[in-house]
């Protein structure tokens, strides 16, 4: 075994063996490159002293991984026995406690919540479009963690709040070129492709709604949505990044670098065409919904900031709307 390969725990409730089983693939590459090496009592054999093994196991661990759902929550073992002693050994600094969080359980309401949680911001596996993706990203931290020169610094140890150093938030001025800003244009119109791509999967699973992709290209995704329960019932929405000479003109006037615009088209009439527009500050770029007013005659007024999802959830809810369906 490599010498700095990290011994991690599983912790888990036999309930969960099929999430286990998923995660024990995603980890392959990991013990395959030496990285790290996995126990679970799955390793115990017939005739074996399941609590000395166990207890065994967990002493020689540096990592110690939680698979929470509420059957762990509710396992008097996972998590009076292992967790307990997982949280001991905690204290005096001998191992990192990785919370994964396989189900929508309450995990915030336990000891848990003071320790980073995987997937990412701690939304469940079971809620991911894709599990693969989930325990990627759990992957992923692990691997980051394990060969981390300084992992036993992330232990979060407990301490009394007079103890604790006062948290500050830092900020730092910087300046963004135009090929920073152009990649940022880009960056987001992706991202609100992939958004709408994977809202036109789920929607189209509702009963009599059709939708699909008209158009695709560098800068253009246009999409069509067809509601059977009403006649005649369909719109397209239609995002592109293309500069008209509109656009040019407030590019050149306010030294931006892009727009993002949208217009949704009703059959039979109707529609709605809105704009958002890149936008900077010291610290950020971001994107501004832009009206009439604030774009020839400027205003005074703090402009709300837009992310990619921000916009792609925006325009979603309007061309859901647009053929009467409501969320």
């Amino acid at each position: 075994m490599n010498s700095n390969t990290t011994n991690a725990f599983i912790s888990y409730s036999h309930q969960d063996a099929p999430m286990l089983d998923l995660l024990h693939k995603h980890l392959a590459q990991l013990e395959r490159d030496g990285i790290i090496t996995t126990w679970t009592d799955q390793e115990v054999l017939a005739g074996g002293v399941l609590d000395a093994e166990i207890s065994s196991a967990l002493v020689n661990s540096k990592v110690f991984i939680a698979l929470l759902s509420p059957d762990y929550i509710n396992s008097k073992y996972c998590y009076e026995r292992e967790f307990e002693k997982a949280m001991e050994m905690q204290e005096q600094g001998k191992i990192i406690i990785v919370p994964v969080i396989l189900e929508p359980c309450d995990w915030l309401n336990t000891p848990f919540n003071k320790f980073k949680a995987f997937p990412k911001d701690g939304k469940a596996v079971s809620d991911w479009e894709n599990k693969n993706n989930a325990f990627l990203d759990v992957i992923q931290n692990l691997r980051r963690l394990a060969t981390s020169p300084d992992t036993e610094s992330k232990v979060v140890k407990s301490a009394n709040p007079s103890q604790i150093p006062m948290s500050r938030n830092y900020r730092v001025q910087k300046d963004f070129d135009s090929i920073e800003k152009m990649e940022f244009v880009e960056k987001t119109f992706q991202e609100i492709k992939e958004h709408l791509e994977k809202y036109l999967i789920e929607v189209s699973q509702l009963d009599n709604i059709k939708a699909r992709v008209i158009a695709d290209t560098e800068d253009s995704f246009e999409c069509l949505l067809v509601n059977r329960n009403k006649i005649d019932t369909e719109a397209t929405l239609k995002v592109t990044t293309a500069a008209d000479s509109d656009n040019r003109s407030v590019v050149r006037s306010r030294g931006l670098n892009g727009r993002i615009r949208y217009m949704i088209s009703i059959k039979n009439g109707g529609g709605t065409e809105i704009f958002f527009s890149l936008e900077f500050d010291d610290y950020d770029l971001f994107w501004t919904q832009t009206d009439y007013f604030y774009e020839h005659f400027g205003s005074n007024r703090t402009p709300e900031k837009f992310t990619a999802r921000d916009i792609s959830d925006s325009m979603w809810d309007e061309f859901l709307k647009a053929v009467g369906i409501y969320q």
